[in-house]
């Protein structure tokens, strides 16, 4: 299948601002040279002569050549997989590794922002940060005119510091961005509107709103449709927090209307996101879950939407508990878990205020450094750094090879338990299939379920207090396996079908006498028939004894004195 995202990388570059002739860096030239290769017509209908070509630029003399040759494969890799992966981060610290032997500080600052964006992209925000923070260190040593591409550079710096929180940062960079790019284009409505985000996040909201409204007449202005919408949600916002519901939710429906007509799926999706907050403080309970479906089924479609995937779950779960519906609000807190421990060490909050507490100390590393060198002190501390590091790095290198035995020692024993509790489901699945299906098999199929629901339970409580559940935490596989024995709408059908030909006229009775009954009160009350406990019975469906304990309390508030004429049918031999 050929990988033709090789060439997206390639029009990345034409991407960059020349508008304003205000970097000087000669190595510009050698980056436009790629861009006329980028264009070429027969390299963007076959991607192997792409890929063949790239090969023989690499094997120029000119070291800036490897450099671009390593970025442009990072990126293309990146494309392809759409995350994260082996050969695209090896690319990338090959581009960074050349261009530090140019000792060139624009092209080193470039080739460090584009593996920094690569990772800010795919919300590896713990990774990102000292990419980033060495890249602003740089910077801070160089005049932004002798930069490659300042404003694009900028850009990026100010976006990951907005991510992690550090909004002040954030505005300052974003705001020298606007200093290299053209007025009333695209860019600049861009960073305009995000520094209105910044000023949002910091509770500024007379200059965010400010940003948001120069932002919204340029691209109106250029028809940047898609910023445009943008900005008319972040307006939106902005009338929320002055209580002005009714107009905050008519400027978020105008931005999901132009970006849905647009196609721009993810501002759709943090457009409904949005929306479905506002819609919840209006109490608009059922328009408010209409919303948060359509961000769902958007933010499902990329791995790195987690985040707000997450959000949306979280909006959903206050849906629920206000509407009283405790099955969906249980799968809701279900989900929750799973995303919340996914991204523990990537995106999620915590992630996040790591980063930021790094950065600072990063920062305050990054100071003293500079006000030691104006003491002229530089040499001493750079000698007790360095000794420092090879302390650091031996302790680094003994922890890792221990560890990394360790852990294959754990890894082994883990994978055959999994292997061991699949290989069980598997056969006792398959007599199943070769018993007749009878209400016998169905109950005896049902209790071994049971059973091993209790097994896999007990083997993650043992594992929490071994040392082995961070390999579940990461792999999931003894939650996956337990989840696959709950009961599933096809196992309740078989086991209704075949109850129902065992005992017609109990079941004839129930649903004539005491229609009050709902389907999921009618699951536990024939599982309750053929024997089961309420703790069996709460395995099996996924649920809570006590949420088993509340289902019969709704149910004998809603049948009164019905309530012990049906429970001694329930409990009768016939």
């Amino acid at each position: 299948m050929k990988k033709f995202y090789f060439l997206f990388f390639l029009l990345f570059l034409s991407r960059f601002h020349f508008a304003q002739a205000v970097s000087s860096h000669p190595l510009e030239n050698e980056i436009k040279h790629w861009q006329i290769i980028s264009n070429n017509a027969s390299l963007s209908r076959d991607t192997v002569v792409l890929k063949q070509k790239l090969t023989e630029l690499a094997m120029s003399k000119a070291d800036i050549d490897h450099v671009l040759y390593h970025a442009l494969l990072g990126k293309g890799y990146s494309n392809i997989f759409d995350g994260l992966n082996k050969a695209g981060d090896r690319h990338f610290k090959a581009s960074i590794k050349k261009a530090k032997k140019l000792k060139d500080p624009a092209i080193m600052i470039w080739a460090e922002l584009c593996y920094g964006d690569y990772l800010y992209k795919y919300r590896d925000m713990t990774g990102a940060l000292p990419v980033f923070m060495d890249a602003s260190s740089q910077i801070e040593k160089i005049n932004p005119e002798k930069m490659l591409f300042p404003g694009n550079s900028f850009k990026k710096i100010g976006y990951y510091m907005g991510t992690i929180g550090d909004s002040p940062e954030a505005i300052s960079y974003l705001k020298k961005a606007l200093d290299f790019t053209e007025n009333n284009t695209s860019d600049y409505a861009e960073f305009l509107d995000n520094i209105g985000l910044y000023y949002l996040a910091s509770h500024d909201y007379t200059n965010a709103e400010s940003y948001f409204s120069k932002a919204s007449v340029i691209a109106k202005d250029i028809k940047d449709d898609i910023r445009y919408a943008k900005t008319l949600g972040n307006l939106g916002r902005i009338q929320e927090i002055r209580g002005n519901l009714k107009a905050a939710i008519h400027l978020l429906q105008r931005d999901i209307s132009i970006s849905e007509k647009l196609g721009a799926d993810q501002n759709t999706m943090f457009a409904y996101t949005v929306l479905t907050r506002m819609l919840l403080k209006n109490n608009m309970l059922k328009e408010a879950e209409e919303a948060a479906l359509k961000a769902e089924v958007i933010a499902k479609t990329k791995h790195y939407f987690q985040n707000t995937e997450l959000e949306i779950i979280k909006l959903k779960l206050e849906i629920y508990v206000q509407q009283n519906r405790p099955v969906e609000e249980l799968a809701a807190r279900r989900k929750m878990k799973i995303l919340e421990d996914s991204l523990k060490y990537k995106d999620g909050d915590l992630a996040l205020s790591q980063a930021k507490l790094m950065a600072q100390k990063t920062r305050y590393r990054y100071q003293i450094e500079k006000a030691d060198a104006e003491l002229k002190r530089e040499s001493l501390i750079t000698k007790i750094a360095l000794a420092i590091a090879g302390i650091g790095l031996f302790l680094l290198l003994f922890n890792f090879f221990y560890s990394k035995k360790r852990e294959g020692r754990r890894q082994t024993i883990f994978e055959a338990r999994i292997g061991a509790h699949e290989q069980e489901k598997v056969l006792y699945e398959e007599k199943l299939e070769r018993a007749q299906q009878t209400l016998r098999s169905q109950v005896e199929y049902l209790k071994k379920k049971n059973f091993h629901i209790q097994q896999l339970t007990s083997e993650i409580e043992e594992m929490r207090n071994s040392g082995l559940l961070h390999l579940e935490e990461e792999h999931g596989k003894l939650h996956e396996i337990l989840e696959s024995h709950l009961m599933t709408e096809q196992n309740w059908q078989m086991f209704r079908r075949e109850f129902q030909k065992e005992y017609p006229d109990f079941y004839q009775t129930l649903k004539t006498e005491f229609p009050e009954v709902t389907p999921a009160n009618l699951r536990i009350i024939l599982l309750q028939k053929m024997g089961f406990s309420s703790s069996e019975i709460a395995s099996l469906l996924g649920i809570t004894q006590d949420a088993v304990k509340k289902s019969r309390q709704r149910l004998k508030r809603k049948l009164g004195d019905k309530y012990d004429q049906l429970f001694s049918i329930v409990f009768s031999e016939s």
